[in-house]
């Protein structure tokens, strides 16, 4: 069930601005590395905890229906459903109905996207099935968690600060405190 990136985040969760501020720097000469770092920063909490932070566009492909009247989806919060499609026999595509599609979350509160009706099966064998989605916590920063934002800063101050300037012997950990913001976030399989 692989997820593919559509369109990314038109900003980040944390502004170069609020950044610049929890390191103490003023001056401009570091801004690009800072920028680079935010982005690096936010794609690997967002890939540790499954969560898009800022609102986001992508697609899920699957080969066939589930058996079960649900998908669940990899990544959380989802909003809304942008568009389903099945491929038909000669590569081409019926769009679906996306009101016989409910977004909600399971009892573990995992994204769930909810099958109302049967739908067609695919007529090619693999990735017969494309849904795209629209996930995050909102247009900016505001709705993001707070521990995911620090955990965010966290990250791009611990990279800022050991950069490769001194060699080490020993690749560099992140902090545990980054570990313990995101493990609440973070999907668990049982």
């Amino acid at each position: 069930m692989p997820l593919t990136l559509l369109k990314g985040p038109a900003r980040e969760p944390v502004s170069l601005a609020d950044m610049k501020d929890w390191l103490k720097i003023d001056g401009i000469d570091e801004d690009g590395l800072i920028a680079a770092l935010i982005i690096s920063a936010r794609l690997s909490v967002e890939t540790i905890s499954a969560k898009a932070l800022i609102t986001q566009s992508w697609r899920l492909v699957l080969d066939e229906w589930p058996d079960r009247p649900f998908i669940d989806v990899p990544l959380a919060p989802v909003s809304s459903l942008a568009a389903a499609r099945v491929y038909n026999a000669d590569g081409s595509t019926t769009a679906l109905n996306g009101a016989e599609f409910l977004v909600g979350a399971s009892a573990s509160q995992k994204p769930r996207l909810v099958l109302l009706k049967r739908q067609p099966a695919p007529m090619r064998p693999m990735a017969g099935i494309e849904i795209d989605l629209v996930a995050g916590y909102g247009d900016d920063g505001a709705a993001v968690p707070e521990p995911l934002k620090l955990a965010l800063k966290m990250l791009v101050a611990f990279w800022f600060e050991n950069r490769g300037d001194e060699p080490t012997a020993v690749p560099l950990r992140w902090p545990d405190e980054i570990a313990r913001l995101l493990a609440p976030y973070q999907m668990r399989r049982v």
